[in-house]
C-alpha cells in the first residue's frame, strides 16, 4: 500500500544514529524545519524518478514536526516544493504529525489540516493511543490515516482491551473514510488479532524492515513495470 519515509543520522565514524538522539536537539535549535522540508523534497525527488522508471502511484508517509506545521509559512513552504514536482499527485503524500496531537490546540490543528486539503494534502495522525489526550485531536478532526500506537499492539495477544480498543477504532475509521494502520506489528499473532478486528493495514518488523530507497524498489516496485 505504501511505505513511510524514515530519517537517520550518521556520526563522524559512519555509524547510524537513531532519530531519537537528535531530532530534540534539532527542535530546539529550529533545525527542525530543514530536515522537514529536506526530507519533504527528497520523497518527491524519489517519487519522481520511479514515476520516470515506470512505477508509479507510490504512497508515501512524511514526518512533519509541530515546529514546522504550526509555522505561518508552513502551507507556502510546502507547496513552494510540491511546484518543482508537478507531475506528481499530492494525494501520493501524506503528511505524518509526529509529536503528541493532544499538545496541540484542536482548532488551530482544524484549521491547518482543512488549509491544506484544499491543495490535497492529506494528514495522519501518529501514535494514536499512547495518551487519552489525543482522543480529542481524533474525534474533532478528520485525518486521512489513523496510526495505532505500538503500545497497543504489543500488548494485543494478552490484553483483552486491547484487543476491544483496536477493533471499536478500526471500526470508527471505517465509518468515516480514514485508515486505520497498526504500527509495530511483529508477529504473526499479532497479525491475525489485528485482521480479526478489522484493522487490515499494518507496518512493522514482520514485514520488513527499514531500508534504503534502492532496496525497497528492488522488492516492491519492479513489478510495476
Amino acid at each position: 500500500m505504501g511505505a513511510e519515509a524514515l530519517v537517520r543520522g550518521i556520526d563522524e565514524n559512519g555509524k547510524v544514529i537513531p532519530p531519537a538522539q537528535f531530532i530534540e536537539r534539532l527542535e530546539e535549535n529550529g533545525g527542525i524545519r530543514d530536515l522537514d522540508y529536506f526530507m519533504l523534497e527528497s520523497v518527491l525527488y524519489q517519487l519522481s524518478q520511479w514515476k520516470r522508471q515506470g512505477m508509479e502511484g507510490v504512497n508515501i508517509s512524511v514526518n512533519i514536526s509541530r515546529h514546522t506545521l504550526f509555522s505561518p509559512t508552513v502551507l507556502a513552504s510546502v507547496l513552494a516544493i510540491f511546484s518543482h514536482y508537478p507531475e506528481i499527485d499530492p494525494r501520493q503524500i501524506k503528511l505524518e504529525i509526529t509529536e503528541t496531537a493532544g499538545d496541540m490546540e484542536t482548532a488551530i490543528m482544524t484549521e491547518v489540516v482543512e488549509s491544506f486539503r484544499e491543495f490535497d494534502i492529506g494528514f495522519e495522525l501518529d501514535d494514536f493511543g499512547s495518551r487519552y489526550a489525543n482522543v480529542s485531536v481524533f474525534s474533532n478532526i478528520k485525518f486521512n490515516t489513523i496510526k495505532l500506537d505500538r503500545s497497543l499492539i504489543k500488548d494485543l495477544p494478552g490484553n483483552e482491551i486491547s484487543r476491544i480498543l483496536v477493533k471499536n477504532i478500526a471500526e470508527i475509521c471505517r465509518t468515516f473514510g480514514m485508515k486505520c494502520v497498526a504500527e509495530g506489528v511483529e508477529t504473526q499473532i499479532q497479525k491475525e488479532i489485528l485482521l480479526e478486528a478489522g484493522c487490515v493495514y499494518g507496518q512493522g518488523y514482520y514485514f520488513d524492515r527499514p531500508m534504503p530507497a534502492w532496496k525497497f524498489e528492488e522488492k516492491y516496485l519492479k513489478d510495476m513495470i
